[in-house]
């Protein structure tokens, strides 16, 4: 843990909420020494998920989006930072933007997705010339944006916050109501929602545990509903559901069946992909992917999947009895791994100043 101040003034946008990226990112600029002004979307962007709510909130729009900018470019006024950080510019206004850069002060955008052109409720591609600097986690997306007119694009990785995701002793009481053989942590999407009901179909022996938002969306008479815990998490949560679970399985957002052109692309690793190992509880049993590959090696500390008849085997090896003692050792080599290559988001942040020569605080 790095404890000490480099003076480094970052403005700083984004969620934050418990088990938001953003979070991890602005932790791990603090923790690189830089001083934090935060401007939460969360707070400005009401996050209504009832009917009448959602119709409310698009009417209102335009007013958060206004109140989102005016604070911007105040909080900066009186702020007067070395660095501002934008994640993903959801309401960014150019004039906003121009009115930064008229006072020298650079601006670079993290984009999290793999949608990204013209992309509804996003003012990202409308801005992206105005940024100094892009980050993003996927490689196709470097040409893209440069093609787009970015002045200098960054391909980054995710990673996992220490604080957040660790190793946790737990109670017996604790695994009665988190405890299953395999659990999945994750947005209902329709493509992995299909290759779930694929996964759970007749003959399924385990326990399983779904957790996450928006799988009401989910036929009423799928085989997955009565696996959903009826709710998501919070980073508080995931250590524990993971600690109390044989197998986690990942799936990425990358659906290359898909009719959108970005998601046929999508992602080779996600934030989940340093998480789970992180919490050296559950084996990781995910999307095979290159990046995956390269960042776990397969059968020693991760396990990896391209169908779902190829799932279906390797949850029925490595949840054999008689495997107990290699999978705890797997678990135990992917965090080791985490560790050892530091997986955090602090190499991440770290690049970051570095581009801007900006200080960064030296570690103990």
């Amino acid at each position: 843990m790095i404890n000490q101040s480099t003076g480094v003034r970052v403005f700083f946008t984004g969620q934050y909420w418990p088990g938001a990226n953003t979070l991890y990112l602005a932790r791990a600029f603090e923790q690189c020494g830089a001083i934090i002004r935060l401007l939460n979307d969360t707070a400005i962007f009401p996050a209504w998920s009832n009917t009448s709510g959602k119709i409310v909130r698009r009417l209102l729009r335009p007013i958060i989006e206004a109140e989102w900018n005016h604070q911007l470019l105040s909080l900066v006024n009186s702020f007067k930072p070395d660095l501002v950080y934008v994640t993903n510019a959801d309401f960014c206004w150019p004039k906003t933007l121009e009115a930064i850069r008229r006072q020298s002060i650079p601006i670079m955008c993290f984009y999290h997705d793999p949608p990204w052109k013209n992309r509804a409720g996003n003012r990202f591609s409308e801005n992206i010339t105005l940024f100094d600097l892009v980050a993003s986690t996927r490689h196709w997306h470097e040409p893209e944006f440069k093609a787009a007119g970015a002045k200098a694009v960054k391909i980054v990785r995710f990673g996992f916050d220490p604080l957040a995701h660790h190793p946790i002793k737990i109670e017996p009481r604790v695994t009665e109501y988190y405890g299953a053989d395999i659990t999945f942590i994750g947005t209902y999407k329709a493509d992995r929602a299909s290759k779930i009901e694929a996964m759970v179909a007749p003959e399924f022996p385990y326990s399983f545990r779904l957790w996450g938002g928006l799988w009401e969306q989910s036929a009423n008479n799928s085989p997955i509903r009565p696996y959903w815990q009826g709710r998501p998490i919070h980073e508080q949560e995931i250590p524990v559901i993971y600690a109390t679970s044989k197998v986690a399985l990942h799936w990425v957002n990358w659906e290359p069946n898909s009719l959108d052109p970005a998601l046929q692309k999508g992602d080779q690793h996600n934030s989940r992909t340093f998480q789970i190992p992180a919490c050296g509880g559950a084996i990781m049993v995910a999307q095979r992917t290159a990046e995956h590959r390269q960042f776990f090696t397969e059968d020693r500390e991760a396990v990896y999947f391209d169908d779902v008849p190829e799932l279906r085997h390797k949850l029925t090896y490595w949840l054999r009895p008689s495997h107990d003692e290699a999978r705890l050792q797997m678990a135990s080599a992917a965090r080791a791994r985490c560790l050892k290559e530091d997986y955090t988001y602090i190499p991440v942040v770290r690049s970051f100043l570095n581009y801007f020569g900006l200080p960064v605080a030296k570690a103990n």
